[in-house]
Order: C-alpha cells, then sequence, then structure tokens
C-alpha cells in the first residue's frame, strides 16, 4: 500500500523534529567527516522538504537557555529580548542555512542510498523505504547532531553577541 503526498510530507515533518529534538538532547557525540561525495538526491531531499529550516527556530531554543539570553531579558525585558535575538537569529540564518543544510543532507546518506532518498523525495516511498525513514530517525539525529553542534554553537554565539550589544544602552 502506496502512502499518499500528504502522509509522506507529516512523516518527514515528524521525523525533522525528532531529528531537532534529538539535536538538543542527545549528550555529545562525534561522528567521523564523511569521505564519499555527497549524493545530489541527498541535498535535493533536505532543501526540496525544507528539513532544514529549523535552523532559526533550533537556534532560539538554545539561545533561550543561556546566561547571555538572561542577562538580555535583564537589560530590556522579556518580550524585548526574545525580538531581539529572534531578529538576530534570522539575520544570520543565511549564512549558516547552506553548511546546516549540507550536515543534514550527509546526515540522510550515511543512513539511505540516492534511490531511497530519491523515493522519499518524490513523496509515494515503498513501504520498506518509509519504515526504514521512521526506523533511522534516532541515528540521522545523532549524526547530524555531531556534524551540527560546532555550527549551531557558533551561529547562537553570534547572534547572542550581537543582541547583547543591542540590547546595551
Amino acid at each position: 500500500m502506496g502512502y499518499s503526498r500528504s502522509t509522506a510530507l507529516t512523516i518527514l515533518n515528524v521525523a525533522a523534529g525528532l531529528l531537532f529534538g534529538l539535536v538538543l538532547e542527545v549528550p555529545g557525540f562525534a561522528v567521523a567527516a564523511e569521505t564519499a561525495p555527497l549524493p545530489a538526491s541527498a541535498l535535493a531531499f533536505v532543501q526540496d522538504r525544507h528539513l532544514g529550516e529549523s535552523l532559526g527556530w533550533l537556534g532560539y531554543q538554545v539561545a533561550s537557555r543561556t546566561v547571555t539570553f538572561s542577562t538580555i531579558v535583564e537589560a530590556v525585558g522579556r518580550t524585548k529580548a526574545q525580538e531581539i535575538v529572534q531578529d538576530e537569529l534570522q539575520y544570520l540564518q543565511p549564512q549558516y542555512q547552506q553548511e546546516w543544510d549540507r550536515n543534514l543532507a550527509e546526515a540522510y546518506a550515511a543512513s539511505f542510498t540516492a534511490d531511497e532518498l530519491t523515493a522519499l523525495n518524490v513523496g509515494d516511498p515503498p513501504p520498506e523505504v518509509a519504515n526504514k525513514f521512521r526506523a533511522r530517525q534516532r541515528d540521522v539525529g545523532m549524526d547530524m547532531k555531531g556534524r551540527s553542534s560546532e555550527l549551531l554553537k557558533v551561529y547562537v554565539s553570534t547572534a547572542l553577541d550581537n543582541a547583547l550589544k543591542k540590547a546595551k544602552p
């Protein structure tokens, strides 16, 4: 039995949420850099499905748990602090998005073949590919964490530094 396009999209969105949850919650995990070239199907899958676009949201989740964020809240109040930090994250996101998407594509490419990624991207994967997709989300999430923790840290730190400068009189 095939999956409808909306069902496949729902599966992808749930999977992306799980992936980013893992990036936030899994203790330190390192992954060796891949030496194989990135299949075009992996990057197409991530970009066409907008799987990496939660970078700004994830950055805010990380930023809002920092001492720097608390300092900004003390200086300008919670609402203004949220606005300043979100604006800085949004402003910086294009500088980090391409690398984030590539890292995510590499994480998927490490768990799926090019043909499987193409099938997932089309939106009607065979049941065995859809099942594998659901089963491998934790692995992909841990891989992504290893590939992107430092990138996320730099992105958030830069945004918080900029926001702190704007919050000080």
